[in-house]
């Protein structure tokens, strides 16, 4: 286990997420029209590697979320995403107010712009554990944690460790599940300041996980950093185990509780 799941004595696997000309013959290929659950869960909860084309990514978040070209229009997304006027909506393909994510189109525009788009669908995305993928010198672009708040702390304050620039060390920005652990930490990997992305505030994609978990996703290079990072840090000290591990079985008494 990489020494940062141990310090956070993570519950599943870490996954690494990178990039094929084909589907491994070793892979899981997802099925169904959300490729989160056959992606980022079943490696994060199996261990099992699993990869997509296009092909078996269609829904469109994905061809934007995994590299497979990009928003294709983005006027007609952030019309999706926001109210839509009543006096626009009258023979138009949005029959009432969209999503009404946003309070209108100008709103969500500036949410999307910053997302950046990947790919000509002609490649695979591969997901893989961590460690793995780590002993087999696989070309990582970004790793995912899928986590609880207690742990998700801890790996935020990670990535803050060493931050020689002023703001957060992670940010939590708009985004369906996919761009959230892969295109936008991705383009976080291409800033000389990466942030970690804290992601699965997708409201269709959270009914894939477990009611506490989010997403914690870091470019490489970033996560390159907090594992140098990781032995001199807090999470060596005695008195921040003590409190992270009576976090956690508090954490997990009242979920046993819940159940």
């Amino acid at each position: 286990m990489n020494r940062i799941s141990e310090l956070i004595h993570l519950d599943n696997h870490a996954v690494a997420i990178y990039r094929e000309k084909t589907i491994p013959d070793d892979a899981a290929v997802p099925h169904g029209h959300c490729t989160i659950p056959g992606l980022l869960v079943k490696c994060a909860t199996r261990g099992v590697k699993c990869a997509s084309d296009s092909e078996h990514s269609p829904c469109h978040g994905s061809k934007s979320g995994f590299g497979f070209g990009g928003i294709s229009s983005r006027h007609r997304t952030s019309c999706s995403l926001s109210v839509v006027p009543e006096e626009m909506q009258a023979g138009s393909r949005h029959q009432g107010s969209g999503q009404s994510l946003f309070a209108d189109q100008e709103i969500a525009l500036l949410q999307i712009d910053p997302i950046k788009d990947y790919g000509d669908g002609t490649d695979v995305i591969v997901f893989q554990d961590l460690d793995e993928a780590l002993s087999e010198n696989r070309d990582i672009e970004v790793v995912v944690f899928l986590t609880d708040p207690v742990r998700m702390s801890s790996l935020v304050q990670l990535a803050g460790y060493s931050k020689r620039t002023p703001g957060p060390a992670a940010v939590m920005p708009y985004g369906h599940a996919c761009q959230q652990i892969y295109a936008i930490p991705r383009a976080e990997g291409e800033s000389d300041d990466p942030h970690a992305v804290v992601g699965m505030t997708d409201m269709y994609a959270r009914r894939f996980v477990k009611g506490y978990q989010m997403s914690v996703a870091v470019p490489y290079n970033l996560f390159e950093r907090m594992l140098a990072d990781a032995e001199k840090s807090f999470l060596m000290k005695e008195k921040y185990q003590e409190n992270l591990r009576r976090c956690l079985d508090r954490g997990q008494a009242t979920r046993e509780q819940d159940e």
